[in-house]
């Protein structure tokens, strides 16, 4: 009788595992909106201005008009590839250039706090 209960036991706990094995979804580190939607090969190699030009107007301007888009920062050196995208880079994105900066800022503050994101103008 008890290796009956022993073995019902188990059964329920592997059960349950199963279950929650496959109800919740991967923890990738990202956010559902910050998976960017899905591109074909040939759309890949289209530079992100080009499709945001379009979707993304404003964004896209204030981009092309900031020191970051003077400089031809691109998209993905703050944001990753399409396989890697981001829609808020970390602190580490922006250390890779700017490690000296984030040196001197306060370090419980994004980056985007203080500075409007893509014009990258100090905000007053």
């Amino acid at each position: 009788m008890k290796q009956e209960k022993k073995i019902i036991s188990a059964g329920l706990i592997l059960a349950v595992l199963a279950v929650l094995t496959f109800s919740v979804p991967p923890v990738t580190g990202q956010n559902e909106k910050d998976v960017h939607p899905e591109l074909s090969e040939q759309e890949m190699l289209i530079a992100c201005s080009d499709c945001h030009r379009e979707d993304t107007p404003d964004i896209e301007k204030e981009w092309f008009d900031s020191l970051h888009g003077i400089a031809m920062v691109k998209c993905y050196q703050c944001h990753g590839t399409y396989e890697t995208f981001k829609m808020t880079p970390d602190k580490a994105d922006c250390a890779i250039c700017h490690k000296d900066m984030l040196e001197k800022c306060s370090q419980e503050k994004e980056c985007w706090e203080c500075h409007v994101p893509h014009s990258f103008k100090a905000e007053k």
